[in-house]
């Protein structure tokens, strides 16, 4: 997307498979002309800009490019008119990014190519091509008033700044600079409008920022770059869970981290890298302990200030579902078609779960804890008692495969969504066991669902990015929030249903409150029930000694500074 200088128009590109580049008005919602700007084996398209200098109706320019396509249009009488190519007697090439160079009268602009050539183009005209270092690709342009910017593989940024005057002037590589420990490709590039600060956006979700206004005494073999807010994950979030006691949301990713969000002040509370992949995750109601499903393993762990501290390890191999019950004494794990349930305090395996004909894709606990509900691929839904380790309650669906259950707060119903695109509600029928008794055709894959305590919705996360908010009970009546670019892969909701979390297959983490349009139920559960959450943290007994010792080793060597100053 691009607006026009004046920021009257608003230019998207969409997608294949017509690649249609689309003019607006964007303030009037009207459409003012659309055209085709792919050719004819229908390559992608990469980019669209406006001419920052082209000022005034009529005068508007619009440029694109892609993979062998380079293309100006005129924004002219509701039209985009296609203008003669500089580069129409050249080979076509994969061009990544481009820019607009402010170079007062002159049309003047940077092209990349995915072989690192930058052409120079001045009208219609070609007047110069540079080269970024061997092997090096364009992926990301920047224009600023010194001369531009190119964002390249491996962390790399290119200083391009003017070389000579008036016609003859050209551009000459200044300095290289790479973000340290970042060797991914920089995907974008945005300057300040006082253009003192570049930000840079990497293809692994991490956003660093460089001060412009002291690149002429910066080292390349230095950081120059500091991270903006937080670092994120790069990969598809496996897991996300919540606690009661502290405002966490726990989450581990395909990037073989573990991160522990505190959802109030929206920052980082820690990062834990692992060699191994970690698939799912739940946190203990306490907030002090987590339990992780490895390939190998399923660890317990303790929560420390900036660390976690193995308790246990579980021999239960790519655990993909684990879950603290509600009072944290429990905890189930998945492991294939079994589900076994353990002691959290003794890690005694107190019994496991035998029924499944196909792997166990979701698991949830009741709110008196004794019993638990699954669903898995093979169709089948099952509500299991602890006492004796059986089933109560089962509907099987063959030619299903199921990707989320939960259960109402007086465990009567059961809501479950799968590969059927279908939402289905089940409950226990006198004599016939239990039945679907209400099925929604939704129209769309629902991965997840979240079913808030006391709430008159349902929320539910679909494989197209969107969250919906189904009024509850259910009429098919829902409102639709677009919050992802990829599949949300898990909702999760707090203990008192006053926040929602929702992962996505793109390693974001979306944090939504939960608000009733009822004025008499504005006050959350947490509120009414007067909790507040704990800011306790956990410290080993060791690194609490060697601070006390460094302190008081500091106090002996400021004892005889103390005395000098006062005598």
């Amino acid at each position: 997307m691009a607006f026009s200088p004046d920021g009257r128009l608003l230019a998207v590109q969409g997608g294949a498979p017509e690649w249609n580049l689309v003019l607006w008005v964007w303030e009037k919602s009207k459409v003012v002309a659309s055209v085709k700007t792919t050719n004819a084996a229908g390559n992608p398209i990469y980019q669209c800009l406006f001419n920052p200098g082209a000022v005034g109706e009529g005068n508007g320019i619009v440029s694109v490019v892609g993979s062998g396509i380079f293309k100006c249009f005129k924004t002219a009488e509701n039209s985009l008119k296609l203008l003669t190519s500089a580069l129409a007697k050249r080979d076509p090439q994969s061009y990544m990014a481009h820019a607009w160079l402010p170079e007062g009268e002159r049309e003047r602009m940077v092209l990349g190519t995915d072989t690192g050539e930058l052409l120079i183009i001045e009208g219609t005209e070609l007047k110069a091509t540079l080269q970024l270092d061997p092997g090096s690709t364009v992926h990301s342009i920047a224009a600023y008033a010194k001369g531009f910017l190119v964002g390249s593989d491996s962390g790399k940024l290119f200083l391009f700044e003017r070389d000579g005057e008036g016609i003859a002037r050209t551009y000459r590589k200044t300095k290289t600079l790479a973000i340290e420990g970042q060797a991914v490709k920089i995907r974008n590039l945005a300057v300040s409008p006082t253009e003192d600060t570049l930000l840079c956006t990497l293809e692994n979700n991490q956003m660093y920022s460089l001060n412009l206004t002291n690149t002429e005494v910066m080292k390349p073999d230095e950081m120059n770059f500091e991270l903006v807010t937080q670092s994120f994950h790069s990969a598809e979030i496996l897991s996300i869970a919540s606690c009661i006691r502290k405002p966490l949301v726990a989450s581990v990713s395909s990037d073989h981290t573990v991160r522990l969000w505190n959802f109030l002040d929206k920052s980082t509370e820690l990062v834990k890298n692992f060699t191994e992949d970690c698939y799912s995750v739940s946190v203990h109601p306490s907030g002090l302990i987590v339990l992780l499903g490895f390939a190998d393993k399923l660890r317990l762990m303790t929560i420390l200030m900036d660390d976690l501290r193995l308790i246990k390890e579980f021999s239960v191999k790519a655990c993909k579902e684990c879950c603290f019950s509600h009072g944290g004494h429990y905890f189930a794990a998945v492991n294939g078609n079994t589900i076994s349930i353990y002691n959290t305090y003794t890690f005694d395996n107190i019994g496991n779960l035998r029924g499944h004909n196909g792997k166990v894709k979701s698991v949830a606990w009741l709110p008196d804890n004794t019993k638990l509900v699954s669903a898995g691929v093979d169709g089948a839904v099952y509500e299991w008692r602890l006492k004796d380790f059986k089933r109560s309650k089962e509907n099987v669906l063959k030619g299903c495969s199921y990707s989320c259950v939960v259960a109402t707060p007086d465990s009567r119903a059961l809501y479950v969504v799968g590969s059927d695109k279908k939402l289905k509600e089940l409950e226990e029928v006198g004599g016939t066991g239990t039945q679907v008794t209400k099925e929604l055709d939704t129209g769309a894959v629902i991965n997840s669902i979240a079913l808030p305590a006391g709430g008159r919705m349902l929320f539910a996360g679909t494989e197209t990015g969107c969250i919906r908010a189904y009024k509850y009970p259910l009429n098919g009546e829902f409102q639709e929030f677009r919050c992802c670019g990829s599949a949300i892969t898990q909702l999760v909701l707090t203990h008192d249903d006053a926040v929602l979390f929702a992962s996505g297959q793109d390693g974001s983490l979306f944090v939504f409150d939960v608000k009733d349009k009822d004025p008499t139920r504005i006050v959350t559960k947490r509120e009414l029930d007067g909790i507040t959450y704990a800011e306790e943290v956990l410290v080993t007994k060791s690194e609490l000694e060697e601070k006390k010792q460094r302190m008081s080793e500091l106090e002996t060597q400021a004892s005889p500074m103390c005395l000098l100053l006062h005598s």
